[in-house]
């Protein structure tokens, strides 16, 4: 019985990746390099463990990359490459330095916890991406206050969203409750 609950589970947080990836495909879709990894790993960190938030940013970056490449025409380049990989480090990096926080104030203030983890998660990915201009090339306008604001209200608009998804999912059965929506305890929390 014990053993049908624990596939039971991982069938939930698989479908949920699924679901999350297919909705960023969409959004890769539609806004290529603004595609809201920041909003996408805020949510993971309040979601999932530390093992299937960073599947969950993996998965998505690879999806984001794929369509990229593959339909929108991004050039076949080293530098292309390499700033997708850019774009990988910093999700994870979002994802990663969110999940610290959720776990730390979790207990404290849900709210804030979700405020934070997105704040977080976005300065961290743009951090990384800031960095990387420092290695790869760039255009000057690379980071414009037009550009990081343009990304930003992406992912601003993008995480309201993306909770009200979660919600929904946890209406019809396909995830657990997740910290703001009142989860006991932060899932994995031993695994931050």
């Amino acid at each position: 019985m014990k053993a049908a609950i624990s596939e039971t589970g991982a069938d939930k947080r698989l479908l949920w990746i699924g679901l999350l990836t297919a909705a960023a495909v969409v959004l890769s879709g539609v806004y290529a390099c603004a595609t809201p990894f920041a909003a996408l790993a805020a949510l993971a960190a309040l979601d999932i463990d530390r093992r299937d938030g960073l599947i969950l940013v993996g998965v998505i970056w690879l999806a984001n990359q794929i369509v990229g490449f593959g339909f929108l025409g991004y050039p076949q380049e080293l530098q292309a490459y390499a700033w997708g990989i850019a774009i990988g480090a910093g999700a994870v990096a979002g994802f990663l330095c969110a999940r610290v926080l959720v776990t730390a104030i979790a207990s404290t203030n849900r709210l804030l916890a979700a405020a934070a983890a997105f704040g977080v998660a976005f300065v961290a990915y743009q951090a990384v991406l800031y960095a990387a201009t420092f290695i790869l090339p760039s255009s000057e306008g690379a980071f414009s206050f037009a550009v990081v604001s343009y990304v930003a209200t992406v992912n601003a608009v993008a995480f309201p969203v993306l909770l009200a998804a979660h919600r929904v999912a946890v209406a019809v059965g396909v995830v657990s409750r997740n910290i703001l929506e009142g989860a006991a305890t932060m899932p994995g929390a031993q695994g931050v």
